[in-house]
């Protein structure tokens, strides 16, 4: 399993952080490739990690703020082009609220609906299902009504779990339980609590509870510049802490972790 952090950033612009997404991706005959969220600018960087628009199998959302799904309507887009239209299914996962998004995209830019490509819905609560040949796990988190983290666990055991953005909640423990890396969100340095979202410390907190091997931290408000947010984890979490940055790719390789 390789994971990448496709957008290290939010919604206020800066030069080398996009907003959020993550790429994972299976490797056998036919690559997988899932994302995680679509921020803006993000379909481009799935072009940089080598990945073609058409090469998407499925996107997750942990929540729909647009800095989390505004380049969804680019990768529909994308895909009318006929070069890429005979791909296999497209399927868009992610809480109650997904279709009612992409009815209200496509009402405006009727273009977007699908040509020469099928495309799934599927709206989903708490609970576990299957992507090919990855294991996921949908947790509810406290940021939105509709946010959800995800954990994805390959055939070989390794694992990944991606908080979206988040507060403070029992969730965070729960879906990054024992896993190999756990992309966590950090919006603001210690200090400078923001309701809905971490700190470096807490974000650690989380990981030591859940007993992560390695944490990474994202979603970097501007705030955060000038703070040594590794020290700050370090507080809370004794294992390897690293910082997030635009196409910063993990190798996750033959875990035994289940």
């Amino acid at each position: 399993m390789k994971v990448t952090i496709l957008g290290s950033g939010t919604a206020v612009p800066v030069p080398d952080r996009f907003p959020a997404g993550v790429l994972v991706v299976t490797e056998g005959e036919r690559d997988q490739v899932v994302a995680v969220d679509l921020g803006p600018g993000v379909l481009r960087r799935i072009a940089q990690a080598g990945y073609g628009a058409d090469r998407v199998d499925a996107v997750l959302f942990t929540h729909y703020h647009t800095d989390h799904t505004a380049d969804l309507a680019a990768l529909l887009f994308a895909l009318r082009n006929p070069a890429l239209a005979q791909r296999p299914t497209l399927r868009l996962i992610g809480h109650a609220g997904l279709a009612e998004l992409l009815d209200h995209l496509t009402a405006a830019w009727p273009w977007l609906r699908p040509r020469g490509y099928s495309l799934e819905v599927e709206e989903i609560g708490p609970g576990g299902f299957t992507l090919d040949t990855l294991r996921v796990d949908a947790v509810p988190i406290r940021h939105t009504a509709q946010s959800l983290a995800y954990r994805l666990t390959d055939a070989r055991g390794a694992s990944v779990a991606i908080s979206g953005d988040a507060d403070v909640c029992e969730g965070l423990a729960d879906v990054a339980r024992g896993v190999d890396l756990f992309i966590c969100e950090a919006a603001f340095p210690d200090g400078n609590y923001t309701e809905g979202h971490l700190t470096p410390s807490l974000a650690g907190a989380a990981a030591s509870e859940a007993g992560a091997t390695r944490l990474c931290l994202t979603h970097f408000y501007p705030e955060c510049s000038g703070h040594d947010l590794l020290a700050q984890a370090a507080q809370t979490f004794d294992g390897d802490v690293v910082l997030a940055e635009d196409l910063l790719t993990f190798d996750l390789g033959t875990s035994t972790r289940g």
